[in-house]
C-alpha cells in the first residue's frame, strides 16, 4: 500500500508564535494599497501564506517546493508584490530587497517580532538612574495604560522643577522598555537646533544621515519606538506666556503636532516645567494625546526624611506639606536640618521657611514669567487666595483679556494653584513661592 504524502507544515501557522501576524497583515495592506492603489483590498490568502513561509526562514524554492510551485514563478510573484510591500512598510527605498533574508531582517528590526527572541535597541544618553526612586506608583499605573495600553502617540509630564519629572520619565521608560524596539532618551538642556536633533534620531533608528523631520515620521510609523525628550522648556522662551519658542525653534512646536496627529504606531514623552501649548490643544482624555500634571510626593516623602536620618517622624508631616512634597526641596532642607539642627524637624520648624540652593531653582522659573505674570504671583504672594474679580480690582486693571492669559500661563507653569470654592475659583501660590517673593523683597 502506497504511504501517504507528508502534508506541509499547516501552511507555515506556527509563525505567528514568533511575529505578530494580525498587525503585520494590517500594515502591510496599507503598504500594498500605497503600492497598487487598484489593488484588491488587504492582503490575500496567497501572499499571506507566502509571508509566513519567509518568516519561518525558508527560501524561496523551499516555500514552492511545499506549496507545489514553480520557483521561478515564486520569485517573480514576490518580487511583483510582497518584496515591495515590505520596502514600503520599513521606509525603504524601492527595489533593495535584494535577498528573501532581507524581508526577516528588516521586519524584525521594525518591531514586528514578538516574545524573547524580539530585537531591541535603545540608547539612555543622559537618562538619570531609575533605580532610586520614591512612591508614585498611582502615576506610573496612568502613565502606563496611556503608553502601552491606549497607545498613545504624545504624552507631557510637566510641573515645577524638583518636583520629580525627570525621575519618572526615566522610571516609565525602564518600566515599559520590553513594550519597544526602540528606547531613546534626549535632554534637550542645551536647546539644539531641531535639523540637529532630528539628524541625531534618524542615525540612531536608521544609521541614515537625514535631517528631515517627515523621515522621522516614517520610522515612527514603522518601528514601535519610546522618544523622550527631557526639559522641554529649554526651547522655550522666557518673559513670554507659557509655551512659546525660542527664535527659531518654532518647528519643535511643529514637530509637536505632527506626532500628536499623524498615525503611528510609537510614543513621544516629554517632561517639562510648563506644558506646551500644543499639548493643551490636542490633548483629550479619549484621544492619543495626553497630559501629567506632576505633583508632589505624598507618604512617599518621608522615605527622603528617613534616609537624611531625621528625627521626631510625627513632625515629618508637616514638614512635608510646607514644601508641597517636593523632592528637591526636602532633600536640601533635610541636610540643613541634618547639619545645623542636629536631625531635629522641631528646632527647624520654628524658624521662617527655608530655601537653601531651592531658591536658585524658583529664580530660574521666576526668569521665564512676563512682568504681568511676576506681578500677579506677588499681589497672590502677599494676599491669598484672590478670585480673578479681586485680582482685576487689586492690580487696577481695566479689563480681564490679559489678566486670563497670564492665569493661563502661570498655571501652565505650576507657579500657582486654583482652589474650588462655593463662591468660584480662586487662586494663591505655594508657601515656597511666597518666601521667594519675600527674600527677594527684603533684598530690594
Amino acid at each position: 500500500m502506497a504511504s501517504t504524502p507528508k502534508p506541509p507544515p499547516e501552511d507555515f501557522a506556527d509563525v505567528a508564535n514568533d511575529w505578530d501576524l494580525e498587525r503585520l497583515y494590517e500594515n502591510l495592506a496599507r503598504a500594498k494599497k500605497e503600492w497598487a492603489s487598484h489593488a484588491r483590498v488587504g492582503l490575500t490568502p496567497t501572499e499571506k501564506l507566502h509571508l509566513r513561509g519567509l518568516l519561518c526562514g525558508c527560501s524561496p524554492a523551499e516555500i514552492a517546493e511545499q506549496i507545489s510551485i514553480t520557483p521561478s514563478g515564486l520569485k517573480a510573484t514576490l518580487c511583483k508584490g510582497l518584496y515591495r510591500y515590505v520596502e514600503i512598510l520599513t521606509g525603504r527605498e524601492p527595489n533593495t530587497l535584494s535577498n528573501w533574508r532581507d524581508v526577516i531582517e528588516w521586519l524584525d528590526a521594525a518591531a514586528y517580532r514578538i516574545g524573547p527572541s524580539a530585537r531591541r535597541c535603545q540608547d539612555w544618553d543622559g537618562a538619570p538612574d531609575a533605580s532610586v526612586f520614591y512612591g508614585r506608583t498611582g502615576e506610573l499605573a496612568t502613565l502606563e495604560q496611556w503608553i502601552v495600553r491606549d497607545k498613545c502617540r504624545l504624552v507631557a509630564i510637566w510641573g515645577m522643577g524638583g518636583i520629580g519629572k525627570t525621575s519618572l520619565a526615566a522610571r516609565m521608560a525602564q518600566q515599559t522598555k520590553d513594550k519597544f524596539e526602540y528606547i531613546v532618551w534626549r535632554s534637550l538642556r542645551h536647546a539644539p537646533p531641531l535639523n540637529e536633533l532630528v539628524a541625531n534620531l534618524i542615525r540612531f533608528l536608521a544609521n541614515r544621515h537625514e535631517t528631515d523631520v517627515s523621515r522621522l515620521m516614517d520610522y515612527l510609523r514603522t518601528h514601535r519606538c519610546l522618544v523622550v525628550f527631557d526639559e522641554w522648556q529649554s526651547v522655550l522662551r522666557p518673559g513670554q506666556p507659557a509655551g512659546h519658542y525660542l527664535d527659531g525653534y518654532e518647528e519643535y512646536g511643529e514637530l509637536l503636532t505632527q506626532v500628536g496627529e499623524s498615525s503611528h504606531q510609537s510614543c513621544l514623552l516629554l517632561a517639562s516645567w510648563e506644558k506646551p501649548k500644543e499639548i493643551a490643544v490636542l490633548e483629550s482624555p479619549t484621544l492619543p494625546v495626553r497630559s501629567f500634571p506632576l505633583e508632589g510626593l505624598g507618604q512617599a516623602a518621608k522615605e527622603i526624611l528617613r534616609e537624611k536620618g531625621l528625627s521626631e517622624q510625627e513632625r515629618w508631616e508637616e514638614l512635608i506639606r510646607a514644601y508641597r512634597g517636593n523632592p528637591l526641596a526636602l532633600k536640601i532642607v533635610a541636610a540643613t536640618i541634618q547639619d545645623v539642627f542636629a536631625g531635629s524637624v522641631s528646632e527647624f520648624l520654628k524658624k521662617s521657611l527655608y530655601l537653601g540652593d531651592f531658591e536658585y531653582l524658583l529664580y530660574q522659573h521666576f526668569k521665564r514669567l512676563s512682568e504681568l505674570e511676576k506681578e500677579i504671583v506677588a499681589m497672590l504672594a502677599s494676599r491669598q487666595p484672590l478670585s480673578i474679580c479681586q485680582l482685576r480690582e487689586d492690580m487696577q486693571l481695566e479689563g480681564t483679556t490679559e489678566l486670563l492669559k497670564a492665569l493661563e500661563s502661570l498655571v501652565r507653569r505650576s507657579l500657582i494653584e486654583k482652589v474650588k470654592e462655593s463662591s468660584g475659583t480662586l487662586y494663591t501660590v505655594q508657601p515656597v513661592v511666597v518666601k521667594y517673593v519675600s527674600n527677594q523683597s527684603s533684598r530690594r
